[in-house]
């Protein structure tokens, strides 16, 4: 995919999923400081063709929420919406059945407390994963998880209090530990026996930065406990040695 044009910026934070058949990506899209940053969708057969740029999805003036970025597509029952946003409220929208236009009014899910939002369903509810603190200042940064869950894809989320996301800062289930910092940013993945991952990045606090002095934020992954209904990390901190992998055929 030749780099969109509808606005000027670097493309970043993707979210990629399978929908109708085909792979659709939804990118941010901004200048660092941007006023008026975007969200576009691009679209190919396979993961590894290439993508074709269907352009803004909408930018942060058109939906009317400030720094739209961090996009997350979530597919309920054939119905597609995109959850998105960044310490200026996460909001949620009904996508046209293409996937390609906004269809509906956006709604609230959460408090402008976090970013990167992603959207799992276990059960009987919707569980609302969110970033919060600082992502980016090396062996400093304070980025961490919380969830909230509904059950309805529209909320209210609520955190394991009670409390509505909205005025919460959620139930957090994974900080910083001795030897990292910083981790969020999640997705989850369910494994080929039933058990549930949470992907993020996090930050290795002896090698915090990269040569260019940009925060370095390694890959990682530990299993999902549930527990009554919630999920939690072992000891709410990244693992610090090898552990059991997911389970694939």
């Amino acid at each position: 995919m030749d780099k969109p044009n509808w606005k000027e910026g670097g493309i970043w934070a993707p979210d990629i999923n399978e929908y109708n058949g085909k792979y659709y990506l939804y990118y941010s899209m901004s200048t660092w400081g941007d006023e008026n940053p975007g969200i576009g969708v691009a679209v190919s057969d396979k993961p590894e063709d290439p993508f074709t740029d269907h352009g803004p999805l909408f930018t942060s003036k058109d939906i009317k929420v400030e720094n739209s970025i961090d996009p997350e597509f979530y597919n309920d029952n054939g119905t597609p919406y995109l959850f998105w946003g960044s310490f200026h409220g996460i909001y949620g929208v009904k996508l046209s059945p293409d996937g390609f236009k906004v269809s509906g009014a956006p709604f609230q899910a959460a408090g402008n407390s976090f970013e990167a939002p992603y959207i799992f369903k276990k059960k009987d509810y919707y569980y609302l994963f969110l970033s919060s603190g600082s992502c980016c200042e090396g062996e400093k940064s304070t980025y961490h998880v919380a969830v909230g869950r509904s059950k309805e894809i529209g909320g209210p989320y609520l955190d394991q209090a009670g409390n509505d996301l909205k005025d919460s800062e959620g139930t957090v289930i994974l900080t910083g530990s001795k030897k990292f910092a910083g981790p969020g940013h999640n997705a989850v993945i369910t494994d080929e026996k039933g058990q549930d991952w949470m992907v993020y990045h996090a930050i290795q606090k002896n090698k915090p930065k990269l040569n260019s002095g940009v925060t370095r934020r390694p890959l990682m992954i530990d299993k999902i406990i549930w527990k009554n209904g919630w999920p939690t990390i072992k000891n709410a901190e990244p693992s610090e040695k090898p552990t059991a992998v997911p389970a694939v055929k």
